[in-house]
């Protein structure tokens, strides 16, 4: 009695969930690539890893593109992750990296009036490297800045 208009608001912060939903983008970071240090081709930033056991994690820009709709990207922890990713995908630095590169991509894209899907990744590359971003290109850059070794995906 007495709460008869009462209504919950904010429950998620006060219980402290953590999760939260993401995009389904047109490339995903995933648990498998943990252990294998693969600089994606797509890569816009490095996270670190979530553990000393693993290499630095390559986050490719399709974690930001949206699938199906044109003129959106997501950033922070809302990116295209799996659920195991998505523990310190939505921590600060990786919120930052991530944000710097999808506002980069979306003026891009803006200035050449196209879709953020269409946007060269070279030069999306070049733009966040010329911006200080730490974004390898090949294996031999990751090698070269003193990360875990790694390796570069065969062409399919």
């Amino acid at each position: 009695p007495g709460f008869e208009g009462a209504f919950l608001m904010l429950s998620a912060p006060q219980i402290g969930a953590r999760h939260s939903r993401r995009l389904i983008g047109t490339a995903k970071v995933r648990r498998e690539q943990w252990e294998s240090g693969i600089v994606l081709p797509d890569e816009i930033g490095v996270s670190p890893s979530p553990s000393e056991r693993f290499p630095s994690i390559s986050v490719p820009y399709g974690s930001l593109v949206c699938e199906k709709l044109d003129n959106l990207l997501a950033a922070g922890r809302h990116i295209a992750c799996d659920a195991a990713s998505h523990t310190f995908m939505r921590e600060i630095p990786q919120c930052w990296m991530t944000g710097h590169a999808a506002g980069v991509a979306a003026a891009m894209a803006a200035n050449r009036n196209v879709a953020p899907r269409e946007l060269p990744v070279k030069e999306l590359q070049r733009e966040l490297q010329k911006q200080g971003a730490y974004v390898r290109t090949s294996a031999d850059e990751a090698v070269t800045a003193q990360h875990a070794p790694t390796r570069v995906p065969e062409p399919a």
